[in-house]
């Protein structure tokens, strides 16, 4: 199904009956990202999955994004949906958006679910910023000598030379978001959250550390750490079993404390 929210054309698909839960995808995933964890979930509730805009069947935005504007976006989907009391379960870039709604909808979001989630950004080391500024010297000594289709052909090899994976696999629109993205540190915004929060992240993550984990864990006042062992940054393909086990536990604890 498609719904039109801000003249984007958004895709989603809704699965099952109960409270309300939406997946929100990571980075460059889709609707059906966390479809292991949904179709656990379909008996028990009712799974909400879509491609947030730029990803997937939704449409790119017509500006660059950042996270406020992401979070502005998804509570006006939240509302088409007439959603008053819901769960969202969030992962890497989709953990990021989930933090921003649990701090302005405190009297809905009944309770946050994060996996290997983005939004603690580190010091940059001296190797990143010797990278950084390279490419930003490399970059305008291109765009003052060279027009046209030379032009773009060195930078798009300077992009490939110096890029991170995600930063090479989009451009226009969605590169200028990535940029946007990645640069915000919600350290502050976890401090306002009091939504019932559990944390689930992989041991092993390369992408997301886990001290990242603490972090958040130490300024989310409501929150549990469920460390996931021999896990990386997909912790629900590593060990499915296990992040459906504290999942199920941690809903069912809030239901019945919300139910009294």
């Amino acid at each position: 199904m498609f719904v039109n929210i801000d003249n984007l054309n958004i895709y989603y698909e809704i699965h099952g009956d109960g409270m309300p839960i939406l997946l929100f995808h990571g980075w460059g995933g889709n609707s059906f990202s966390l479809y292991p964890i949904g179709m656990n979930l379909e008996k028990e509730y009712k799974v909400i999955y879509f491609d947030f805009p730029g990803f997937g069947k939704s449409d790119i935005p017509k500006r660059p994004f950042d996270g406020e504007d992401y979070k502005n976006f998804i509570l006006k989907f939240i509302d088409f949906l007439n959603l008053k009391n819901y769960i969202i379960i969030g992962h890497s870039f989709g953990g990021r958006i989930g933090i921003r709604i649990a701090k302005d909808r405190k009297d809905k979001l009944k309770a946050l679910i994060l996996i290997d989630s983005a939004g603690i950004r580190d010091p940059k080391t001296l190797k990143q910023k010797f990278t950084e500024k390279t490419f930003k010297f490399l970059k305008n000594l291109v765009i003052k000598n060279f027009k046209g289709e030379r032009r773009e052909k060195i930078l798009k090899i300077l992009r490939g030379t110096f890029g991170s994976k995600d930063y090479k696999s989009v451009d226009g629109v969605m590169r200028d978001t990535l940029v946007k993205i990645v640069n915000e540190d919600l350290t502050s915004i976890m401090k306002e959250i009091s939504t019932p929060t559990l944390i689930l992240w992989g041991e092993n993550d390369k992408e997301l550390p886990l001290r990242h984990a603490y972090i958040m864990n130490k300024n989310i006042k409501n929150s549990k750490l469920v460390i996931i062992k021999n896990a990386g940054h997909f912790p629900y393909l590593d060990n499915l079993i296990k992040v459906i086990s504290e999942i199920k536990s941690f809903l069912g604890e809030v239901i019945n404390e919300y139910s009294k």
